[in-house]
Protein backbone atom coordinates (compact mmCIF):
# COMPACT_ATOMS: atom_id res chain seq x y z
CA UNK A 1 0.00 0.00 0.00
CA UNK A 2 2.87 2.27 0.92
CA UNK A 3 4.60 1.78 -2.11
CA UNK A 4 1.74 2.40 -4.17
CA UNK A 5 1.17 5.49 -2.60
CA UNK A 6 4.65 6.52 -3.18
CA UNK A 7 4.30 5.39 -6.86
CA UNK A 8 1.80 7.84 -7.03
CA UNK A 9 3.39 10.54 -5.44
CA UNK A 10 6.18 10.22 -7.73
CA UNK A 11 3.96 10.42 -11.06
CA UNK A 12 1.95 13.16 -9.40
CA UNK A 13 4.96 15.30 -9.14
CA UNK A 14 6.22 14.66 -11.77
CA UNK A 15 3.30 15.79 -13.62
CA UNK A 16 3.62 18.80 -11.65
CA UNK A 17 7.19 19.52 -12.82
CA UNK A 18 6.11 19.08 -16.37
CA UNK A 19 3.23 21.22 -16.83
CA UNK A 20 5.57 23.89 -14.66
CA UNK A 21 8.25 23.34 -17.22
CA UNK A 22 5.60 24.04 -19.80
CA UNK A 23 4.17 26.86 -17.88
CA UNK A 24 7.23 28.64 -17.80
CA UNK A 25 8.54 27.97 -21.69
CA UNK A 26 4.84 29.79 -22.52
CA UNK A 27 5.76 32.76 -20.46
CA UNK A 28 9.01 33.88 -22.19
CA UNK A 29 9.74 36.52 -21.47
CA UNK A 30 9.56 36.49 -18.31
CA UNK A 31 12.40 39.15 -17.72
CA UNK A 32 14.97 41.21 -19.85
CA UNK A 33 15.85 40.48 -23.41
CA UNK A 34 19.69 41.37 -24.74
CA UNK A 35 19.49 42.58 -28.36
CA UNK A 36 23.03 42.76 -29.21
CA UNK A 37 23.73 44.92 -32.48
CA UNK A 38 27.23 43.77 -34.15
CA UNK A 39 27.54 47.60 -35.32
CA UNK A 40 28.21 51.05 -33.46
CA UNK A 41 25.21 53.19 -32.81
CA UNK A 42 23.80 55.14 -35.80
CA UNK A 43 23.79 53.16 -38.62
CA UNK A 44 21.12 50.47 -40.25
CA UNK A 45 21.65 47.69 -38.17
CA UNK A 46 21.36 49.91 -35.15
CA UNK A 47 18.20 52.18 -35.99
CA UNK A 48 16.29 49.13 -37.23
CA UNK A 49 17.07 46.89 -33.59
CA UNK A 50 15.99 49.83 -32.00
CA UNK A 51 12.94 50.17 -33.39
CA UNK A 52 12.00 46.63 -33.16
CA UNK A 53 12.72 46.49 -29.62
CA UNK A 54 10.56 49.48 -28.87
CA UNK A 55 8.08 47.35 -30.37
CA UNK A 56 9.12 43.91 -29.62
CA UNK A 57 8.72 45.23 -25.60
CA UNK A 58 5.23 46.76 -26.12
CA UNK A 59 4.36 43.24 -27.77
CA UNK A 60 5.85 41.15 -24.91
CA UNK A 61 5.51 43.53 -21.78
CA UNK A 62 9.20 42.96 -21.66
CA UNK A 63 12.39 45.03 -22.08
CA UNK A 64 14.29 44.39 -24.38
CA UNK A 65 18.14 45.82 -24.30
CA UNK A 66 19.92 47.01 -27.53
CA UNK A 67 23.41 46.70 -26.39
CA UNK A 68 26.05 47.45 -29.34
CA UNK A 69 29.18 45.33 -29.35
CA UNK A 70 30.94 46.38 -32.55
CA UNK A 71 35.10 45.39 -34.29
CA UNK A 72 35.67 43.29 -36.80
CA UNK A 73 33.08 43.73 -39.54
CA UNK A 74 30.44 42.43 -36.92
CA UNK A 75 32.24 39.70 -35.81
CA UNK A 76 32.65 39.95 -32.39
CA UNK A 77 29.03 40.66 -31.17
CA UNK A 78 28.20 37.67 -33.63
CA UNK A 79 30.82 35.24 -31.87
CA UNK A 80 29.55 37.12 -28.24
CA UNK A 81 25.89 35.79 -29.27
CA UNK A 82 27.34 32.44 -30.39
CA UNK A 83 28.55 31.76 -26.99
CA UNK A 84 25.75 32.66 -24.74
CA UNK A 85 22.81 30.16 -23.30
CA UNK A 86 20.64 29.68 -25.84
CA UNK A 87 17.39 30.49 -23.60
CA UNK A 88 16.49 33.00 -26.11
CA UNK A 89 17.30 35.78 -23.73
CA UNK A 90 20.68 37.06 -25.58
CA UNK A 91 19.91 38.06 -29.88
CA UNK A 92 21.83 39.12 -32.28
CA UNK A 93 21.03 41.87 -35.36
CA UNK A 94 23.79 41.62 -37.89
CA UNK A 95 23.93 42.75 -41.41
CA UNK A 96 25.09 41.11 -44.57
CA UNK A 97 28.69 40.39 -43.28
CA UNK A 98 27.07 37.66 -40.89
CA UNK A 99 27.48 35.17 -43.96
CA UNK A 100 30.50 37.18 -45.79
CA UNK A 101 33.03 36.80 -42.56
CA UNK A 102 33.92 33.21 -42.36
CA UNK A 103 34.45 33.08 -46.08
CA UNK A 104 36.86 35.92 -46.01
CA UNK A 105 38.91 35.00 -42.38
CA UNK A 106 39.59 31.41 -41.63
CA UNK A 107 40.07 33.03 -38.34
CA UNK A 108 36.23 33.38 -37.19
CA UNK A 109 34.86 31.38 -35.22
CA UNK A 110 31.24 30.74 -35.98
CA UNK A 111 29.34 29.03 -38.50
CA UNK A 112 26.62 31.75 -40.10
CA UNK A 113 23.88 28.69 -40.02
CA UNK A 114 24.94 25.86 -37.75
CA UNK A 115 25.87 28.17 -34.72
CA UNK A 116 22.85 30.08 -34.69
CA UNK A 117 18.30 29.52 -35.26
CA UNK A 118 17.56 32.33 -37.47
CA UNK A 119 14.82 33.97 -36.23
CA UNK A 120 13.86 36.45 -38.95
CA UNK A 121 15.34 38.80 -42.14
CA UNK A 122 14.26 41.74 -40.90
CA UNK A 123 14.56 44.91 -43.72
CA UNK A 124 16.95 45.11 -47.01
CA UNK A 125 18.76 48.58 -48.13
CA UNK A 126 20.67 49.32 -51.36
CA UNK A 127 24.46 50.01 -51.21
CA UNK A 128 24.93 53.40 -52.63
CA UNK A 129 28.10 54.94 -54.21
CA UNK A 130 28.72 58.68 -51.90
CA UNK A 131 30.65 60.88 -52.38
CA UNK A 132 31.84 64.35 -50.47
CA UNK A 133 30.47 67.29 -52.47
CA UNK A 134 33.95 68.65 -52.72
CA UNK A 135 34.68 66.15 -55.50
CA UNK A 136 34.11 67.39 -59.17
CA UNK A 137 32.25 64.49 -60.00
CA UNK A 138 28.19 64.20 -59.99
CA UNK A 139 27.62 61.22 -62.12
CA UNK A 140 29.02 57.59 -62.85
CA UNK A 141 30.79 58.22 -65.98
CA UNK A 142 32.69 61.51 -64.10
CA UNK A 143 33.49 59.14 -61.35
CA UNK A 144 34.81 56.35 -63.55
CA UNK A 145 36.87 59.27 -65.47
CA UNK A 146 38.11 61.07 -62.52
CA UNK A 147 38.81 57.38 -60.04
CA UNK A 148 41.52 56.28 -63.80
CA UNK A 149 43.47 59.47 -63.18
CA UNK A 150 43.80 58.56 -59.46
CA UNK A 151 46.60 56.82 -58.04
CA UNK A 152 44.48 55.51 -55.13
CA UNK A 153 40.77 56.23 -54.16
CA UNK A 154 40.38 55.27 -50.60
CA UNK A 155 36.31 54.25 -49.45
CA UNK A 156 35.09 54.05 -46.23
CA UNK A 157 32.33 50.91 -45.41
CA UNK A 158 30.76 49.70 -42.03
CA UNK A 159 34.13 47.24 -41.68
CA UNK A 160 36.00 44.60 -43.19
CA UNK A 161 34.07 41.60 -45.14
CA UNK A 162 30.66 43.36 -44.75
CA UNK A 163 28.35 44.25 -48.44
CA UNK A 164 29.46 46.99 -48.39
CA UNK A 165 33.44 46.30 -48.51
CA UNK A 166 32.99 43.86 -51.02
CA UNK A 167 30.70 45.78 -53.13
CA UNK A 168 34.17 48.48 -53.15
CA UNK A 169 36.67 45.45 -54.31
CA UNK A 170 33.90 44.10 -56.74
CA UNK A 171 33.44 47.55 -58.48
CA UNK A 172 38.23 46.97 -58.51
CA UNK A 173 37.71 43.92 -60.21
CA UNK A 174 35.08 44.78 -62.87
CA UNK A 175 36.86 48.43 -63.85
CA UNK A 176 39.93 48.54 -62.39
CA UNK A 177 39.99 51.84 -60.42
CA UNK A 178 42.76 51.63 -57.60
CA UNK A 179 40.02 51.19 -54.86
CA UNK A 180 41.68 50.98 -51.42
CA UNK A 181 39.41 50.20 -48.85
CA UNK A 182 39.15 52.10 -44.85
CA UNK A 183 36.60 49.97 -42.50
CA UNK A 184 35.41 51.50 -39.87
CA UNK A 185 33.25 49.78 -36.85
CA UNK A 186 30.25 50.64 -38.21
CA UNK A 187 28.43 52.70 -41.10
CA UNK A 188 27.58 55.63 -38.93
CA UNK A 189 31.77 56.48 -38.05
CA UNK A 190 32.35 55.54 -41.80
CA UNK A 191 30.09 57.79 -43.32
CA UNK A 192 31.02 60.48 -40.70
CA UNK A 193 34.43 60.26 -42.23
CA UNK A 194 33.31 60.92 -45.87
CA UNK A 195 31.18 64.02 -44.56
CA UNK A 196 34.20 65.77 -42.67
CA UNK A 197 36.57 64.76 -45.52
CA UNK A 198 38.70 62.72 -43.69
CA UNK A 199 37.78 60.04 -47.00
CA UNK A 200 36.39 61.63 -49.73
CA UNK A 201 34.31 58.05 -51.24
CA UNK A 202 32.07 55.54 -49.64
CA UNK A 203 29.95 52.59 -50.30
CA UNK A 204 27.16 52.46 -47.90
CA UNK A 205 23.80 50.82 -46.95
CA UNK A 206 20.54 53.73 -47.95
CA UNK A 207 19.82 54.20 -44.51
CA UNK A 208 23.30 55.44 -43.51
CA UNK A 209 23.71 57.98 -45.71
CA UNK A 210 20.37 58.82 -46.33
CA UNK A 211 19.97 61.92 -44.41
CA UNK A 212 23.72 63.10 -45.17
CA UNK A 213 22.00 63.36 -48.78
CA UNK A 214 18.89 64.90 -47.93
CA UNK A 215 21.10 67.77 -46.09
CA UNK A 216 23.75 68.07 -48.72
CA UNK A 217 26.67 66.64 -46.82
CA UNK A 218 26.77 63.68 -49.45
CA UNK A 219 26.59 63.17 -52.86
CA UNK A 220 25.10 59.85 -54.15
CA UNK A 221 26.73 58.93 -57.49
CA UNK A 222 24.93 55.33 -58.50
CA UNK A 223 23.19 52.18 -57.25
CA UNK A 224 25.66 49.09 -56.69
CA UNK A 225 23.12 46.79 -57.23
CA UNK A 226 21.48 45.20 -60.28
CA UNK A 227 18.00 47.37 -60.84
CA UNK A 228 17.52 51.05 -59.37
CA UNK A 229 16.23 50.91 -56.43
CA UNK A 230 12.24 52.46 -55.60
CA UNK A 231 13.87 54.20 -52.57
CA UNK A 232 15.98 56.22 -55.16
CA UNK A 233 14.12 55.99 -58.18
CA UNK A 234 16.03 58.76 -60.13
CA UNK A 235 19.87 57.24 -59.16
CA UNK A 236 20.88 55.09 -61.40
CA UNK A 237 22.83 52.21 -61.51
CA UNK A 238 26.19 51.18 -61.89
CA UNK A 239 25.07 48.86 -64.86
CA UNK A 240 23.42 51.64 -66.90
CA UNK A 241 26.95 53.24 -67.13
CA UNK A 242 28.28 50.36 -68.78
CA UNK A 243 29.76 48.84 -64.85
CA UNK A 244 27.40 45.38 -64.97
CA UNK A 245 27.42 42.18 -62.83
CA UNK A 246 27.52 44.13 -59.69
CA UNK A 247 24.40 43.21 -57.11
CA UNK A 248 24.91 44.68 -53.66
CA UNK A 249 23.40 45.39 -50.89
CA UNK A 250 22.51 45.19 -47.25
CA UNK A 251 19.83 43.00 -45.55
CA UNK A 252 19.47 42.54 -41.52
CA UNK A 253 19.19 39.03 -39.81
CA UNK A 254 17.81 38.48 -35.95
CA UNK A 255 19.35 35.35 -34.23
CA UNK A 256 18.96 33.24 -31.50
CA UNK A 257 22.21 31.07 -30.69
CA UNK A 258 21.71 27.36 -31.94
CA UNK A 259 19.30 25.15 -30.30
CA UNK A 260 17.38 27.66 -28.89
CA UNK A 261 13.52 26.27 -28.15
CA UNK A 262 11.78 26.02 -31.36
CA UNK A 263 8.66 27.58 -29.88
CA UNK A 264 10.58 30.62 -28.69
CA UNK A 265 11.83 30.87 -32.30
CA UNK A 266 8.34 30.12 -33.39
CA UNK A 267 7.10 33.15 -31.11
CA UNK A 268 9.92 35.71 -31.92
CA UNK A 269 9.42 34.82 -35.78
CA UNK A 270 5.34 35.50 -35.30
CA UNK A 271 5.87 39.02 -33.89
CA UNK A 272 8.96 40.09 -36.16
CA UNK A 273 6.78 39.65 -38.80
CA UNK A 274 3.82 41.46 -37.79
CA UNK A 275 5.75 44.48 -36.57
CA UNK A 276 7.76 44.59 -39.53
CA UNK A 277 5.42 44.17 -42.05
CA UNK A 278 2.69 46.41 -40.17
CA UNK A 279 1.95 49.29 -42.15
CA UNK A 280 2.75 51.48 -39.28
CA UNK A 281 7.10 49.95 -39.93
CA UNK A 282 7.21 50.08 -43.49
CA UNK A 283 6.20 53.75 -43.24
CA UNK A 284 9.23 54.40 -41.04
CA UNK A 285 11.34 51.93 -42.83
CA UNK A 286 10.41 53.87 -45.82
CA UNK A 287 10.93 57.39 -43.91
CA UNK A 288 15.00 55.66 -43.35
CA UNK A 289 15.30 54.60 -46.95
CA UNK A 290 15.16 51.49 -46.39
CA UNK A 291 11.99 48.37 -46.65
CA UNK A 292 11.22 45.30 -44.85
CA UNK A 293 12.03 42.18 -46.81
CA UNK A 294 7.94 40.38 -46.17
CA UNK A 295 7.21 37.60 -43.90
CA UNK A 296 9.65 34.51 -43.62
CA UNK A 297 8.78 31.33 -41.74
CA UNK A 298 11.87 30.27 -39.57
CA UNK A 299 12.95 27.63 -41.97
CA UNK A 300 12.61 29.95 -45.07
CA UNK A 301 14.84 32.31 -43.00
CA UNK A 302 17.50 29.37 -42.27
CA UNK A 303 16.78 28.57 -46.40
CA UNK A 304 17.73 32.79 -46.86
CA UNK A 305 20.84 32.58 -44.72
CA UNK A 306 22.19 29.76 -46.22
CA UNK A 307 21.92 31.18 -49.92
CA UNK A 308 23.08 34.34 -49.17
CA UNK A 309 26.29 32.40 -47.50
CA UNK A 310 26.72 30.24 -50.82
CA UNK A 311 26.43 33.21 -52.71
CA UNK A 312 28.89 35.30 -51.26
CA UNK A 313 30.95 32.91 -51.01
CA UNK A 314 31.49 33.04 -54.68
CA UNK A 315 31.73 36.89 -54.58
CA UNK A 316 34.52 36.39 -52.49
CA UNK A 317 36.41 33.77 -54.77
CA UNK A 318 35.84 36.63 -57.51
CA UNK A 319 37.57 39.62 -55.35
CA UNK A 320 40.02 37.31 -53.90
CA UNK A 321 39.13 39.28 -50.47
CA UNK A 322 40.77 37.64 -47.66
CA UNK A 323 42.48 38.11 -44.26
CA UNK A 324 45.75 36.80 -44.63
Amino acid sequence: MIRKLLGRCAIGALLVSTLAAGAARAEYPDHPVTVVVAFAPGGMTDIVARLLSVDLGKRFNQTFIVENKPGAAGQLGTEFVARQKNDGYTLLVSATGHVIGPAVNDRVHYDPVKDFAPISILAKAPNLLVVNPALPVKTIPEFLAWGKSQQGIPYATAGFGGSTHLGGEWLKKITGLPMVHVPYKGAAPGTNAVVSGEVKVAIQDSMSVAAFIKSGQLRPIGVVSAQRSKLFPDLPTLAESGVTGLDVYTWLGLYAPAGTDPSIVEKLNKAVNEIMNSPEMVQRLAGQYSEPVGPMSPSQVTDYVAGEASKWKEVVKTTGVKVE
